[in-house]
């Protein structure tokens, strides 16, 4: 039976990736998100963790998922109502191998991911990077732990995409990546027409692994390191319940808890405290308290920002 999708969660909404509910498409987003696919398809991984940065509504996690059973994927949206509807996406496809991960992607992100030893297999930077105040610090701090980066990328004259300071910033993406990653293999894999109907097109580009990149050795995420990320889905009772399945494996077969994975299988095992599961939201893909937080820091920025301005504009 298919779920019901409220609609209004989309109203006054950017609709950039379609929305699948169930399976279906509820509604049409105004990038070609199929064309997308098919160039970054044969550049992704087979099996291990990918993050997807800015995932909007989750379409390309549930296509890595579905064409490869063995990925996981931590899916950064942290935008509360694209959130929000990712949520619901991912309710109604009862999905335990993407987690959307609601903290703000940034340095603190990539050093949460780094000092967890967390390897990734491929990074997606889909038109987000340009909204990155930390863009390169972001990026230089993953590299270490990432295979490949895939970025899809505004030309710097694309009017009003993004935050137009960070567009300067990174100017032609080709040399920013080759600049960024001197000893890696950095190639353009197509050019797309904007959504925004700018004549300047936008950049997919492929950064490869480097030279000394190992064969994969871990196919999880570190699952303390995601609950440092504000997790919004899997619900806390799926993580209850893959602590207690872990434990009474780990009895049954007489092993002393490891470092815990969130894979493909579940959680690899019990050893993570479950008190730390209360933040994690139970219906919906924040807790009260979350958006409480979430918007008084929202309304702080802002008026951090006014009064800035208002300073620059006083004689």
């Amino acid at each position: 039976m298919q779920q019901q999708f409220d609609s209004r969660l989309l109203r006054g909404l950017s609709i950039y990736q379609d929305v699948v509910i169930d399976g279906q498409t509820f509604c049409r987003g105004t990038r070609d998100c199929s064309t997308r696919w098919e160039i970054l398809d044969p550049h992704l991984p087979r099996q291990g963790a990918i993050l997807d940065v800015g995932s909007n509504f989750g379409w390309f996690g549930l296509q890595i998922c579905r064409s490869r059973p063995h990925c996981v994927v931590a899916s950064a949206e942290a935008d509360l109502r694209s959130a929000a509807v990712q949520y619901e996406v991912l309710r109604s496809h009862a999905h335990d191998r993407i987690c959307l991960l609601t903290q703000k992607a940034s340095l603190a992100m990539a050093r949460r991911f780094a000092a967890a030893s967390q390897r990734l297999e491929a990074v997606l930077l889909l038109s987000v990077l340009h909204w990155i105040g930390d863009h390169r610090e972001f990026l230089a701090t993953l590299g270490p732990i990432t295979g490949r980066f895939l970025v899809e990328q505004p030309d710097p004259r694309e009017d009003g995409a993004g935050v137009a300071r960070i567009r300067r910033q990174i100017g032609s993406i080709g040399d920013y990546l080759r600049q960024l990653f001197p000893h890696r293999p950095v190639q353009c894999l197509a050019h797309l027409p904007s959504h925004r109907f700018s004549p300047w097109p936008r950049e997919v580009w492929l950064v490869g692994e480097p030279p000394d990149w190992p064969p994969n050795a871990a196919v999880g995420l570190d699952a303390d390191a995601l609950l440092d990320l504000a997790p919004g889905w899997p619900p806390q009772r799926w993580w209850h319940s893959e602590l207690a399945r872990a434990a009474r494996a780990e009895a049954a077969d007489g092993r002393e808890p490891s470092r815990c994975l969130f894979t493909s299988r579940g959680l690899s095992s019990s050893r993570l405290d479950g008190r730390r599961l209360r933040a994690i939201p139970e219906h919906a893909a924040f807790t009260p308290q979350g958006l409480l937080y979430r918007r008084v820091r929202r309304m702080a920025g802002a008026l951090l920002e006014r009064l800035r301005r208002g300073g620059v504009a006083r004689p």
